[in-house]
């Protein structure tokens, strides 16, 4: 029996692609948790990965922060992030992972949304719009194009189709 849904984005290594702009990457994987409840007790079983999509740091951090995830890193590593890149060493950050959490499906519709149309766009200018458009998108907009990206992802495995289906998310919605 399904007690409720967790919703997770696991941020990890991706190789940098070139930027007009000096932005930490990182591949961000989007994925239902689900917590069922049987004799031996409450079991987190980890859903179906929906999406995989390079994300740029720390604007992603700021917007999923902004609809309410909760961030399980360390403080450190959140300091790191917030430094210039110049004053940055690879050793501090190290191997860390970040974690994004919530429960609230809405919120992780909106991070899944911006996160794939984020990787498209290359622009910090863009990003600011793109979040405000999202942010006031409306349920059933979130659905429909959370699905058509999770639908693509899955049936193609590549996230260059994403990246087409980003462009056609940008004229539609005039971003």
């Amino acid at each position: 029996m399904s007690e409720g849904v967790e919703y997770l984005v696991k941020l990890r290594y991706i190789k940098k692609a070139s930027l007009p702009v000096h932005r930490e990457q990182k591949l961000a994987e989007f994925l239902p948790v689900f917590q069922t409840v049987s004799e031996k007790g409450t079991k987190k079983v980890p859903g179906k990965v929906e999406v995989r999509t390079r994300v740029y740091l720390p604007e992603f951090l700021d917007f999923s922060k902004r609809v309410g995830f909760q961030i399980d890193a360390r403080e450190s590593l959140l300091k790191w992030l917030n430094l210039p890149p110049s004053k940055r060493t690879r050793l501090e950050m190290g191997s860390q992972r970040i974690s994004l959490r919530t429960t609230d499906d809405h919120s992780y519709l909106r991070l899944l949304v911006y996160g794939v149309v984020m990787s498209y766009l290359k622009t910090p200018s863009e990003w600011d719009s793109l979040a405000e458009r999202v942010l006031a998108m409306e349920p059933i907009e979130l659905r429909f194009w959370a699905s058509k990206f999770r639908n693509a992802y899955w049936k193609y495995k590549n996230r260059r189709v994403l990246n087409y289906l980003a462009k056609r998310f940008l004229e539609v919605e005039r971003v």
